[in-house]
């Protein structure tokens, strides 16, 4: 009986010795990945991924991600923004893309932004989004390069100079493009931060507005939604501050600010922090009784028709002004193509003169 007892003890500790041996293996093991890959955490249905590719935004794998960027290397860094940092990348098929890396953690909603309102949208004056690609943890945005960077860097940097005729080009483009977004068949879409920097410059200085990642699209019929005040301090409307309704005028007032930076070269507030004066006080002064040459960029040298430089001023203050004066994008596109007719004719006689 002593014999079985023992047996049965040694045979129990040999069982519990190869269960406990069993469990430590196969948690060393790594996990074979399922048959969805990444879409088993995706934020996307597989229908959706399907009209995305459709559209021609790609779910493009985290390893060619890693690829395009070299690790995400610094020598690949080219900017940050609230919601991440963006590299620069070739990826397998030679294209090259801009790549931005969205922590999910906080701004996962940045990232379904811009998925949703840019995949879909084609407009020459709109980065392409090229595709997307995401996990557990991150994020990552595939956009056209845009090899000329962003307007910020030409208006505020030391090295670069814009023409007139360059800026009242990519006023236009600009315009073109906010003016697409807020006439689109789905319905209006706001972007909520027009700024110099998220107007990107390509090869050949046309502009393409990009970051979505505040937007909101306001259905057909509708006069406007409600949210919190998101963008940049000094682009923001002051009645979108009030009330907290999101409409196409807050856009237009970000645009006249945009505006008033493209023919003076200074930012939205004044350096002096003891009496900090924004832009568009400043314009309105100078037009009611000072010299508006005052206002214009140094670097321009004069070399701007005044007629054209008062169209693209008055345009801006308009712009900015109480939401009931401010003018559509569709006429804010055709005030700033007249402005170019107006300094094309300039140029011409200019040129004509010296012949």
């Amino acid at each position: 009986m002593i014999g079985i007892l023992v047996l049965v003890s040694v045979v129990s500790i040999v069982v519990i010795v190869i269960v406990s041996a069993s469990c430590y293996l196969l948690k060393r093991v790594p996990k074979i990945a399922s048959p969805k890959g990444n879409h088993a955490n995706s934020s996307f249905s597989v229908s959706e991924r399907l009209i995305l590719e459709e559209n021609g935004c790609k779910n493009i794998p985290m390893r060619e991600i890693y690829a395009a960027t070299n690790n995400l290397h610094l020598h690949n860094f080219i900017g940050q923004g609230i919601a991440g940092k963006v590299y620069k990348g070739v990826l397998s098929n030679g294209w090259q893309v801009a790549i931005k890396h969205i922590f999910k953690d906080g701004h996962a909603e940045t990232f379904l932004r811009e998925v949703a309102n840019l995949s879909h949208l084609r407009h020459p004056n709109l980065v392409i989004l090229r595709g997307f690609c995401e996990n557990d943890q991150d994020c990552f945005l595939v956009y056209e390069l845009c090899d000329n960077g962003s307007l910020s860097e030409w208006l505020f940097g030391k090295l670069k100079v814009l023409s007139w005729l360059q800026r009242l080009k990519i006023a236009i483009g600009s315009a073109r493009g906010l003016n697409f977004l807020h006439t689109n068949d789905r319905g209006c879409i706001v972007h909520r931060d027009i700024k110099p920097t998220n107007i990107l410059l390509d090869a050949n200085l046309e502009a393409k507005l990009s970051d979505f990642g505040l937007s909101k699209l306001i259905d057909i019929g509708a006069s406007h939604v409600s949210s919190e005040v998101r963008g940049t301090f000094g682009y923001v409307d002051p009645e979108y501050r009030r009330n907290h309704h999101v409409n196409a005028a807050g856009d237009i007032y970000s645009f006249g600010m945009v505006l008033l930076q493209l023919i003076s070269g200074k930012r939205v507030l004044g350096l002096d922090v003891t009496m900090p004066a924004s832009l568009d006080k400043m314009a309105k002064a100078l037009t009611k009784g000072g010299n508006i040459l005052e206002f214009a960029d140094p670097k321009l040298n004069g070399d701007f028709a005044m007629e054209a430089f008062e169209i693209v001023l008055k345009l801006a203050i308009s712009c900015t002004a109480d939401k009931r004066e401010r003018p559509s994008m569709e006429q804010v596109v055709k005030r700033l193509e007249k402005a170019l007719e107006v300094s094309a004719r300039s140029n011409e006689a200019y040129s004509i003169s010296f012949a």
